[in-house]
């Protein structure tokens, strides 16, 4: 017998404008319904420094915790999985990426989830691309839903109070 998980919707945050404005129209949207709504940040170890704080301020601005998540196999670095995989990219992208944040949300998601991504209405052709390597998944971008750009991420961030991250 499967076990019956409630559905979660899933905010992926990667300390950037528009995920965070994304993560941010999605508890909107889901906070206070029946679904748990989840914010996740995959960590890598060579980010900016400043991004610590930038998810420090938007935990806030959220309202609810940041799951930080890390792939211990490679200890979140990009230098580890080069190292070890003795390659940085090519036609089929960087293994880093795949590792470090697609593996690792992988293994956090549940079938049932909802997963919240940051994409603008710029980056429809990356979202479309998304969508079509990722097929098994629920996925949404409010921003795209709600006609967003990256400049106008960047305006609601600072309008929040928030300084964007180095």
């Amino acid at each position: 017998e499967g076990v019956c998980r409630m559905s979660r919707v899933v905010c992926w945050f990667s300390c950037g404008a528009a995920s965070a404005v994304a993560t941010k129209l999605a508890l909107s949207q889901f906070g206070g319904s029946s679904q748990e709504v989840i914010v996740a940040r995959c960590i890598v170890r060579e980010e900016h420094p400043d991004n610590d704080r930038f998810a420090a301020d938007c935990e806030k601005w959220f309202g609810v915790p940041i799951v930080n998540l890390i792939s211990e196999e490679y200890d979140g670095s990009v230098y580890n999985v080069i190292e070890r995989r003795k390659y940085i990219s090519g036609t089929a992208g960087a293994p880093c990426t795949r590792i470090l944040k697609g593996d690792v949300r992988r293994a956090f998601q549940h079938p049932t989830d909802r997963h919240v991504f940051g994409y603008t209405v710029e980056e429809q052709g990356r979202w479309d691309d998304f969508l079509d390597a990722n097929n098994d998944i629920d996925a949404i971008s409010p921003l795209i839903l709600s006609g967003l750009t990256h400049p106008d991420c960047l305006g609601m961030v600072e309008r929040a109070g928030i300084t964007l991250p180095v």
